[in-house]
């Protein structure tokens, strides 16, 4: 059958005529149906047209289905059953799947939040797959170009309606350098804006550009800061500084994450930077997606509590003396 031809009938109708086969009355096909009887009798009408047979004879014990309603029976309830299954939300199960979703992130993002979250979440889905890529400048682009299905990162000021997300948590800039640097030797003492200033500085920058947060921040009080070393790997960065005499700024909860694996010393920045957040984002056609909707929650539960341990970590120096917690600054 075409479907031109297939689109000219009713197929609520036949959900009708599977009621009425299975109670063989108009009335208690009605109830079941939450419909009239004048309603599912005109249904009747019309199936008889269509079928171009009685379908239903009445008896004084009720409605008798003819040979033909007899033969639709059987086909009639596995075609219900299989678009009833076709309408059904699709079910998850993480202990069986083996699914593999793809999230972006930079080698930062997957350093400080993501890579603790890998043994919950293969504690319940133990064949899970991730595939972990580059996050672009253009994150919400990346996404609506059937890229990865979530994201962890810094969204834009602009997001469009069609990209949905989740506050992890907010962050602030701080200064990082080698724990025996001059600047660093006094950890009682705050880093001026002078000392800052005259200092060689280390950008991360991942799209190429020339400024970055501080960098913005200075120019608003007619400064500018020394950038001897442009690169874009966040943990890189850290290698080359303890090597060096190089300054570098990077989000509190970053430096945290770090403070067991390179000797560094973390000081308050001389300057206001504006705060920023972490969001955890998806586009709308993975919305109502269950497996998406599991991987999401489960990881936005992780995600917030690694936010919460690492900005609430002290950075201590070895003589026992708090060199640094992390407090995000009010948002400007």
């Amino acid at each position: 059958m075409q479907l031109s031809e297939l689109a000219r009938h009713d197929l609520n109708a036949l959900v009708t005529l599977h009621a009425l086969l299975d109670s063989r009355s108009v009335t208690r096909a009605a109830q079941r149906l939450n419909l009239s009887q004048p309603a599912v009798s005109r249904t009747l009408s019309r199936l008889r047209q269509a079928f171009d047979d009685p379908l239903f004879v009445r008896t004084h014990r009720g409605l008798r289905p003819t040979a033909r309603a007899q033969a639709l029976g059987p086909p009639l309830a596995r075609l219900l059953e299989e678009l009833g299954a076709l309408l059904a939300p699709p079910a998850f199960d993480p202990a069986s799947t083996t699914r593999r979703f793809h999230i972006a992130t930079t080698d930062y993002g997957m350093h400080a939040f993501l890579s603790p979250q890998w043994q919950r979440l293969k504690r319940q889905a133990p064949h899970l797959r991730l595939e972990i890529q580059n996050g672009s400048e253009d994150i919400e682009q990346q996404l609506a170009e059937s890229g990865p299905e979530l994201a962890l990162c810094v969204p834009g000021e602009r997001v469009p309606a069609s990209v949905h997300g989740r506050e992890v948590g907010r962050d602030a800039f701080v200064c990082v350098m080698r724990r025996d640097h001059p600047l660093a030797q006094d950890s009682r003492q705050e880093l001026t804006l002078e000392a800052f200033l005259r200092a060689d500085h280390q950008l991360i920058s991942m799209g190429g550009d020339d400024r970055g947060a501080v960098d913005l921040a200075l120019a608003r009080q007619g400064q500018k800061r020394r950038v001897s070393l442009r690169q874009p790997h966040f943990l890189a960065a850290f290698s080359t500084t303890v090597g060096s005499d190089l300054l570098l700024c990077v989000p509190g909860c970053l430096a945290a994450s770090v403070a067991d694996h390179w000797p560094l010393a973390v000081r308050r920045l001389p300057l206001a930077v504006p705060s920023f957040a972490y969001w955890l984002v998806w586009h709308e056609r993975h919305q109502a997606d269950a497996g998406h909707r599991w991987l999401r929650h489960t990881l936005f539960d992780g995600l917030a509590a690694r936010h919460r341990a690492l900005s609430q970590r002290p950075l201590i120096d070895p003589d026992g003396s708090l060199r640094y917690q992390f407090s995000p600054s009010p948002r400007l």
